[in-house]
């Protein structure tokens, strides 16, 4: 029988126990699968912890992901205490055997740091959001064996909070270049749209919520939109919030699209399962969040070839390290972003060289093939007992 030993180097038939909070497909949860996806041919099993809902559940069957139902909430959608959930998570896990369990959120983290070390099973705890937790959180938090975060912003920040340095490092996500790569535009959207094949295609992506800034890009693309009479702007994405304050924010933007206009002109498109084609429809992709750990959708849109306009906040400078490659800008500014994009608008030579420099960026530094090579090298070293080796990204 092959040793314990060798059996942690190649990573072989090793289970690794996912902890996932949403049936939503965002950021985290693709970027997950996308590491999966890669991890499974490695050697690695995989099993969700997570709820029975789609898009998450049918997503988790087609990357060959073992589905275990978990509830956060009970039947009237209230969520479960602390306790009950880490009674519940416990009970789960006494009923699987593995070598791993990582927790794909700061959330979910918190929950599973205390029942894996109750367990003393080997867990990490992957932190994608920049967002101050209490003194009892952070506790909860470092009760994983091992801290995970998207970007050195992430990571600084959360340091600076009290996550514990010695067991936390930085790992990108990754995005697979065999899909996200540039492909001709089609007009395909443009058909599906009923508009002129000659307009031009301003995109954004991402959840329809405040922190995304979507509001600033509405008001951008009225100021721009006086001067390029041939442009329409697509959001791809949902509303997950019930929160009144998020279902006001949503109404406001539709409202002020409807007073000024412009009803004709942006498109809501809603969640889009194979984002690589919408983004190859595009001339130009704006993102204007107020905070972004590090955005999966910069990631692929760059993977794709398009030019970037995005606010300078977060993990996004991490990405995009000179302005050959994308245009930074300060968050809340909607006039910078209607001269920014008038900008790639008239000089095509120079938007060009944007999408261009950004692909070279992604295929250099965000290739899923190397990242996950990273992570297995972490799991395994998590899974056999020892302290990860720096093996951040220079």
């Amino acid at each position: 029988m092959e040793s314990f030993k060798s059996a942690v180097s190649k990573g072989q038939g090793f289970h690794v126990v996912l902890l996932m909070e949403y049936p939503t497909l965002n950021g985290g949860e693709r970027s997950t699968l996308a590491f999966c996806r890669q991890l499974t041919s490695q050697g690695f099993r995989f099993t969700a912890i997570a709820p029975d809902r789609d898009p998450l559940k049918t997503s988790l069957r087609d990357h060959n992901v073992s589905h275990v139902p978990f509830s956060f909430t009970d039947p009237s959608g209230t969520r479960l205490t602390l306790d009950q959930l880490r009674k519940n998570l416990t009970l789960k896990l006494k009923g699987i055997e593995c070598d791993l369990l990582h927790s794909i959120s700061l959330s979910t983290a918190r929950i599973a740091g205390p029942v894996a070390d109750f367990l003393n099973l080997p867990s990490i705890g992957h932190i994608r959001d920049i967002v101050r937790i209490s003194k009892q959180a952070m506790h909860d938090v470092n009760k994983n064996s091992h801290l995970l975060a998207v970007s050195d912003a992430t990571l600084d920040y959360h340091r600076r909070e009290g996550l514990c340095r010695d067991r936390s490092t930085r790992l990108y996500n990754g995005i697979d270049l065999s899909i996200f790569k540039p492909r001709p535009q089609k007009g395909q959207l443009h058909r599906s749209l009923g508009i002129p094949i000659e307009s031009k295609l301003l995109g954004a992506a991402g959840q329809l919520s405040m922190r995304k800034g979507l509001d600033t890009l509405i008001r951008a693309f009225e100021i721009v939109s006086r001067s390029h009479k041939h442009l329409h702007l697509v959001v791809a994405g949902e509303r997950h919030s019930q929160k009144s304050e998020a279902i006001a924010y949503e109404r406001s933007i539709k409202g002020f699209i409807s007073q000024h206009q412009l009803s004709d002109r942006v498109h809501f498109l809603g969640y889009q399962q194979q984002m690589q084609y919408l983004y190859s429809e595009l001339s130009i992709f704006v993102h204007c969040a107020h905070q972004e750990p590090l955005g999966r959708v910069l990631l692929e849109a760059a993977g794709c070839g398009i030019p970037i306009i995005a606010t300078d906040v977060g993990g996004t400078r991490e990405i995009f390290t000179n302005s050959t490659e994308a245009i930074l800008i300060a968050a809340g500014d909607p006039d910078n972003i209607a001269v920014c994009v008038s900008k790639l608008m008239i000089d095509p030579t120079f938007a060009t060289l944007l999408g261009s420099n950004a692909h070279q960026r992604v295929s250099s530094f965000f290739n899923i093939s190397n990242l996950s090579v990273r992570l297995r090298e972490l799991y395994r070293q998590v899974i056999g007992g020892r302290r990860p080796v720096d093996f951040e990204i220079p």
